[in-house]
């Protein structure tokens, strides 16, 4: 039979081992708490700036998630337009983590996307950018596509958030405007 002493000590051992896992949780989550980076959501600039970091880069370099979680809105949108099963082209909406997920093969083949030019109306806390690109698969490589990324933007006071993004590639039949 266990004495009081002893069942003291296994609840301090017990009590010990705790707060340990509790400070290294949060040193894990302090360590991971990087994000959002004031640069990046300060301002409009800054968002923008971010928004095309967090697509580029080299072959075979992951890009990174969790930063670009940290631009959108935890309600955010993204449509894309696809062709289904018939091969039509239908509007698809998604999560910025199941963008990630369906673009990382392509993203991490080599792509680099630039902005050339950009549009802002604002009204209150709404923000619409239309910002126009140009994507190449190095850094300075020929442009494989160029177009425009239709962005919806809140500034709350403190930060932007994205709440939704679509975007359209420039072809014969669609010429960016002038």
């Amino acid at each position: 039979m266990k004495t009081h002493a002893t069942r003291q000590n296994t609840l301090n051992i017990l009590r010990t081992g705790l707060f340990v896992s509790c400070l290294a949780c949060t040193s894990a989550f302090a360590a991971d708490a990087t994000y959002p980076r004031p640069a990046d959501v300060a301002t409009l600039d800054g968002m923008m700036l971010a928004y095309y970091e967090v697509v580029s880069g080299g072959p075979g370099v992951p890009r990174d998630v969790a930063r670009d979680l940290s631009l959108h809105h935890p309600d955010a949108a993204i449509f894309i337009r696809k062709r289904n099963e018939k091969n039509e082209r239908e509007l698809v909406r998604m999560s910025v983590k199941e963008y990630h997920a369906t673009a990382k093969a392509s993203l991490e083949a080599g792509f680099f996307e630039r902005e050339t030019r950009r549009e802002t109306r604002t009204f209150g806390h709404s923000v619409h950018v239309w910002s126009t690109y140009e994507a190449r698969k190095t850094p300075d490589g020929p442009v494989i596509a160029r177009g425009i990324n239709n962005v919806m933007l809140s500034y709350d006071g403190k930060r932007y958030w994205i709440l939704a993004e679509t975007w359209d590639d420039e072809s014969k039949a669609n010429p960016l405007p002038k």
